[in-house]
Order: C-alpha cells, then sequence, then structure tokens
C-alpha cells in the first residue's frame, strides 16, 4: 500500500488530502498513475501525463521511477510562478 497526497485542484476535485492505494511495490509512477486513473475513473483528467505532476520524495519523477511502499508520493497540477 503506498499513501499518495493530493494538491491545489486535484486536491479540490476529489475532496481528498490523500489515498491509501492498494498496489504491490515496488513499482513505478506509470503503475500508481494507472491505479489511480482506474481508482478515480471520472477524474481520469486530473492525473494524465499532461495534467498532473509527480513526485516521489519530493522530487519531481518521471513515470519510471520506482517507488517503495514507504515512499512519499504526490501529485499535483503544473505551477508557475513570478
Amino acid at each position: 500500500m503506498i499513501r499518495v497526497y493530493f494538491f491545489a485542484k486535484i486536491k479540490e476535485q476529489l475532496s481528498l488530502d490523500f489515498f491509501d492505494l492498494d498496489i504491490k511495490t515496488p513499482c513505478t509512477v506509470f503503475d500508481i498513475r494507472k491505479s489511480l486513473i482506474s481508482e478515480f475513473n471520472t477524474y481520469e483528467k486530473l492525473f494524465s501525463i499532461d495534467y498532473a505532476i509527480c513526485a516521489v520524495n519530493q522530487e519531481l519523477s518521471d513515470e519510471k521511477k520506482c517507488v517503495e511502499s514507504n515512499d512519499e508520493v504526490a501529485f499535483f497540477p503544473p505551477v508557475t510562478g513570478g
């Protein structure tokens, strides 16, 4: 099981701060994204690679990043600053 944290619009849309995802580890960010889309199928866009950025242990991560059960995983929309 992996605890996945949500931020900004994703958090607002789901009305969740986090979700405990039942997934076999080790796995990849791609596997987590696919499982979240399956779990929250009406919110598929929120987890699409074109919309949601993933961080593992507070570092931006690509789809191939290996994730262990004790890792911190977070999804958030792209952000800009000024």
